[in-house]
């Protein structure tokens, strides 16, 4: 196991990459297990602390990740690990679909405290991203009674059948799969750098909003008939693209003119508040 004392010594590798001990285990991974997991690099971990991981051969890698934007405290924090330690001397399996648990609304409190807007809040637990987006999907056919959305290129939402819908990353993501979601229209993001639509920065802000209202609301689809505009204040796989404030403010008030619901999918900022949850949908 890495020690707690790990210094600038580090990382540190001790074999050629991958190791002997790695390259088993990813045969036996490419054997067993399905695959649409898709990894990025033949690295086995066996375990961590802080930002340092080790691999199955005693390679230590300095994790630039953070296990994919999940462990902000470091690999293994001890406050963290007591805690956990805690819970499962406790109670280890917790049905909330079925029973009430007071861990439940107290961590739904703490959320919806620090969730941007003054509005009053209710938080869905999910097991993923793609479940909170396809979550947000129906609840917003739901809620309005309508069926169509409007999502952005460059998009990652996830890749079940609804959120893969709205994904427009890499064609691969939807290779294969056939006819997807009904409804779902895609427009430019708001991409002020490299504007799609070949303005300058000082003018294109909105650009990717206000297109909206001139040409899809009246060329294909009718507002009246829009549930949501799904979009990342962030986007990620899109090129780490942060959505200008202009652009995010018109799409607000685009949304409160025709009754659409603005979903924002993993908010970090946005509308001038700070969050922390993967999924949000907004009352507009």
């Amino acid at each position: 196991m890495i020690p707690a004392t790990l210094d600038t010594k580090l990382p540190r590798l001790v074999t050629p990459l991958p190791g002997p001990a790695a390259k088993k285990w990813v045969q036996l991974d490419d054997q067993y297990v399905s695959p649409s997991y898709t990894r990025a690099y033949p690295l086995v971990v066996k375990t961590g602390r802080g930002a340092m991981i080790e691999d199955v051969d005693g390679n230590v890698f300095l994790d630039f990740a953070a296990g994919i934007a999940v462990v902000a405290t470091g690999h293994c924090h001890p406050q963290v690990v007591a805690a956990i330690q805690q819970q499962a001397a406790e109670l280890i399996h917790m049905s909330g679909t079925d029973f009430y648990y007071p861990s439940m609304p107290e961590l739904a409190q703490k959320l919806a405290a620090i969730a941007p807007g003054k509005d009053p809040k209710k938080v869905y637990f999910g097991n993923s991203g793609t479940e909170a987006v396809e979550a947000a999907l129906k609840l917003a056919r739901y809620h309005t009674k309508r069926d169509k959305f409007i999502a952005f290129y460059g998009a990652f939402h996830g890749r079940t059948m609804g959120s893969l819908s709205l994904t427009a990353s890499k064609a691969v993501q939807r290779k294969g799969f056939g006819t997807l979601l009904a409804g779902v229209h895609h427009i430019p993001y708001g991409y002020c750098y490299r504007c799609p639509y070949g303005l300058q920065p000082e003018s294109c802000c909105t650009e990717c909003a206000t297109v909206l209202e001139r040409e899809i609301f009246k060329k294909i689809v009718d507002p009246e008939e829009v549930a949501a505009i799904v979009v990342e204040p962030f986007q990620g796989e899109g090129g780490y693209l942060p959505g200008p404030p202009e652009f995010l403010l018109e799409l607000q008030r685009i949304c409160r003119k025709y009754g659409i619901l603005l979903v924002a999918d993993e908010v970090q900022s946005g509308m001038g508040r700070t969050g922390q949850c993967r999924n949000e949908t907004l009352r507009c």
